[in-house]
């Protein structure tokens, strides 16, 4: 005969176990549904919502960008998802974020690019923040005229750009500039850790008397297309395209490029298929070639923000593996490749660069930037096989500390491959305490790009638009 103590316990074994399971009901439907974030990096304020549905494997996050209506809601592939905390990666942008629920809350970091920042999500929707303009920042009254200009590319891109007209140029033989961006989507300002430095640039050459055209990258701004099904061909031919627009639009302006980092690399690809083109600005641009560029900044990065010599060596490693193999294998052999690779050499890896990183997580990252067509054709990219087929004149700006594009090396580069009546016609210049961005910077570390209140140095100004009209001079 059962006693009522054996009852007693029983009824309070089984009250205790109906009470973790509700426990943990609640706690699930607590991370379930729709979350809402507005948080602020690289100087830009974003809005993001997260729709969580289930937990494990079985589970779903979606991810979507209410202040860009064309990109679609994002289904993630790599994730973990649990009744209190969460983990995915955007493949696709190379971001990732991990969040813990405290309270009402998803607390978390964010990653990409080398940055990290704090982003929390609230299940009330959030509205985007005012970001403060910077002090070179254009004012008003602007002596010039501004007009939108959208040129179509093909059936599936348009490009939206902004044309600024000096008022002395109706109707006259005029220069224009025509600003190309460097990596990543960026918009027609080249926006860069709230910096704008087309529009700086663009308002200085039109008080000049310099007309330009800056427009926003495929998938970015007003502009149609995906970026990140592009690559750099096609940022060349969109910059065809537009150069042919002008030169209809305008058969008696002379053209010139400003191309700042990756920029410039699309200037050559461009100039070299019988574009009228007068002149390039190559701005802290590749003079040697893509690869040489992307392994020494693998290792200047880290050195300045203060690893030691073997972890600097270190992360140059993983990245020149990682261009070895993505310059010699099929994309659907990477992954397989890297993986073994990192394998053999993980445990002699220094423990302060993978920053309590898996290596799940460095393959994810190297898998994100090698595997795809862009990295291929900046990998192969040599500067001296366009230089090779040009006779134009250039303008090369370099900043002394620029850990991004190394100064020395690029400007050496730019001149040993000019033919020789192009070096004749061109003009070098190195900025002293200036970075990628032509920042004067203390630590001159990435992060500091947003810290720092000069958006362009004005020297670099000047001489930019001192060599357009030297240039224009000539022609005339």
């Amino acid at each position: 005969m059962t006693s009522f103590k054996t009852l007693s316990i029983k009824a309070r074994q089984l009250f205790l176990l109906a009470l973790f399971f509700l426990y943990q009901e609640g706690i699930h439907s607590q991370i379930q549904g729709i979350w809402h974030s507005n948080f602020q990096v690289a100087g830009k304020s974003l809005l993001m919502d997260l729709q969580i549905e289930g937990i494990g494997r079985d589970g779903q996050i979606v991810v979507s960008i209410p202040d860009q209506p064309k990109m679609k809601p994002q289904n993630m592939d790599e994730f973990h998802l649990f009744s209190d905390s969460l983990w995915f990666a955007w493949k696709m942008i190379g971001l990732e974020y991990s969040a813990k629920l405290q309270g009402d809350s998803l607390v978390g970091t964010m990653k990409q690019s080398g940055l990290s920042w704090r982003a929390v999500f609230y299940k009330e929707i959030q509205l985007q923040k005012a970001v403060e303009s910077k002090i070179q920042d254009p004012k008003a009254p602007f002596p010039y005229a501004e007009q939108e200009v959208v040129i179509k590319i093909n059936n599936k891109v348009e490009l939206a750009g902004t044309l600024c007209m000096p008022q002395t140029n109706a109707l006259k033989k005029f220069p224009l500039v025509i600003m190309v961006s460097g990596s990543g989507p960026q918009d027609r300002d080249c926006e860069i850790f709230g910096h704008r430095s087309f529009w700086v640039l663009a308002d200085h050459l039109a008080r000049v008397g310099i007309a330009s055209y800056r427009y926003d990258d495929r998938g970015a701004g007003s502009s149609t297309g995906v970026f990140e099904n592009s690559d750099q061909v096609d940022f060349a031919n969109d910059l065809r395209a537009i150069v042919q627009h002008f030169t209809k639009t305008f058969p008696e302006a002379s053209i010139y490029i400003y191309g700042h980092s990756e920029g410039g690399m699309t200037a050559l690809r461009a100039a070299v298929h019988n574009t009228p083109i007068q002149g390039i600005i190559e701005a802290a641009s590749v003079g040697t070639s893509g690869a040489e560029v992307l392994y020494a900044q693998q290792y200047l990065i880290p050195q300045i923000s203060g690893y030691n010599e073997q972890e600097c060596l270190w992360n140059q490693r993983l990245y020149q593996k990682g261009g070895e193999i993505a310059l010699h294998t099929k994309r659907s052999e990477f992954e397989n490749q890297y993986a073994t690779w990192l394998d053999e050499i993980w445990d002699s890896i220094p423990k302060k660069l993978l920053q309590n990183g898996t290596k799940k997580e460095v393959l994810f990252q190297m898998n994100a930037f090698f595997n795809n067509a862009w990295a291929r054709q900046f990998l192969a990219f040599e500067t001296k096989t366009y230089l090779d087929q040009l006779n134009i004149p250039f303008l090369v700006i370099n900043g002394s500390n620029d850990v991004q594009v190394p100064a020395k090396s690029n400007q050496d580069g730019f001149k040993s491959a000019m033919s020789p009546s192009s070096l004749q016609k061109s003009t070098f210049y190195i900025l002293e305490g200036a970075n990628h961005l032509f920042q004067q910077c203390h630590s001159c570390t990435i992060p500091e790009y947003a810290e720092l209140e000069q958006t362009i140095d004005p020297q670099v100004l000047t001489w930019i638009s001192a060599w357009v009209l030297e240039q224009q001079k000539a022609h005339r």
